[in-house]
């Protein structure tokens, strides 16, 4: 499985953070704010979900990318620097554990070129739903961009 190589400016994404392990609920207490709240600078309806490790622990955030930092109390803003994502295409329905093999395996071949970008120490990475996105459905599609760097000598 070959990646897409990406480029993204700083993305700025308006919502709320919890626990990784209850990604659902999460997702869930963020649609509900959403549709109450009028997220006026959002840049589209796509969906990001930013899932941070440190150590045994996952935190997610789940939101909408807005065009700057002027949004409701309600929410919370996170900041991801400008970075080249390594973009690998999911397939739902066979599950997110058949392609996290696949992202390792890229990212051990390609280790003399680049390395895992981090943010406060620890790794991460971003899942973005756009209109590929169709819940459970076959042929619903979920990018996981994996943040890197060049290593130069």
């Amino acid at each position: 499985m070959q990646p897409k190589l990406i480029k993204k400016g700083e993305l700025l994404i308006a919502g709320i953070t919890g626990d990784g392990s209850k990604t659902h609920e999460v997702w869930e207490q963020f649609m509900e704010l959403y549709e109450k709240i009028d997220i006026k600078n959002k840049l589209s309806d796509y969906g990001y979900e930013v899932r941070i490790y440190n150590d045994d622990q996952c935190t997610c955030h789940v939101g909408v990318c807005v065009s700057d930092s002027n949004i409701d109390d309600a929410f919370t803003l996170m900041k991801l620097p400008a970075s080249t994502y390594a973009s690998f295409e999911v397939y739902v329905a066979r599950g997110y554990n058949s392609q996290n093999q696949a992202m390792d395996e890229w990212l051990e071949n390609n280790k003399e070129k680049y390395k895992q970008r981090l943010i406060d120490g620890n790794p991460y990475v971003v899942e973005f739903y756009d209109e590929r996105f169709q819940g459970d459905s076959e042929d619903s599609i979920v990018e996981i961009w994996i943040p890197v760097e060049e290593i130069t000598d």
